[in-house]
């Protein structure tokens, strides 16, 4: 009888510890919001692209040989240029800086940058293009006014406020990153950029 009640007693001891286990288990206990646990999920991220700006340009090339400042006559040559391109903006949000004071969360980042501004190469068409033996146009005519195009193109962009768009694009592509970490709901999100 006393081994019974032993077996008994070790039966029902498994028996609650099992399901003290399987209670334990399945209940979900959600992060605690720290600076770290949020600097992680921002630097998962990487590079942040927050702005793409597309842009459709036509171009003159025109040029002539020079001899002490006086151009040469016969040696004018020129083309047109059609080509479109793409400037993407973004930010390195593996140098973001994390603090929680209170109910805020401050996120310090790069200010955005030009990762990319490239020419789509199967856009580009040649207009009116000369044909001069004295001063033949050649290849690095083509780069090199290419290079000057993507140059005015991003200068246009800048004047039309592409800085400040992209500083706005960024600001809420963090803020959307935090928003998704469970338990933020009660947070302020402050997005700042480093000067």
């Amino acid at each position: 009888m006393k081994n019974f009640k032993k077996i008994v007693f070790i039966l029902i001891f498994i028996l609650i510890a099992f399901i003290g286990g399987m209670f334990f288990a399945n209940k979900q206990t959600e992060p605690e919001i720290t600076s770290t646990l949020i600097q992680n999920r921002i630097e998962q991220a990487s590079d942040l692209v927050t702005t793409k700006y597309h842009y459709t340009k036509v171009g003159k090339f025109e040029n002539s040989l020079n001899l002490n400042g006086w151009s040469i006559p016969l040696t004018n040559k020129y083309f047109i240029l059609t080509f479109e391109g793409e400037i993407q903006l973004g930010t390195d949000l593996s140098k973001a800086n994390v603090e929680i004071n209170d109910s805020t969360i401050h996120v310090t980042v790069d200010k955005p940058a030009v990762i990319s501004n490239v020419i789509d190469e199967s856009s580009i068409e040649v207009y009116d293009e000369t044909k001069n033996i004295f001063n033949p146009i050649s290849v690095s005519d083509y780069k090199a006014f290419a290079l000057e195009q993507k140059d005015k193109a991003l200068s246009e962009a800048k004047e039309k406020g592409l800085m400040k768009t992209a500083q706005e694009n960024t600001k809420k592509s963090i803020k959307d990153i935090v928003s998704i970490i469970p338990n933020t709901d009660d947070y302020t999100i402050k997005v700042t950029f480093k000067e």
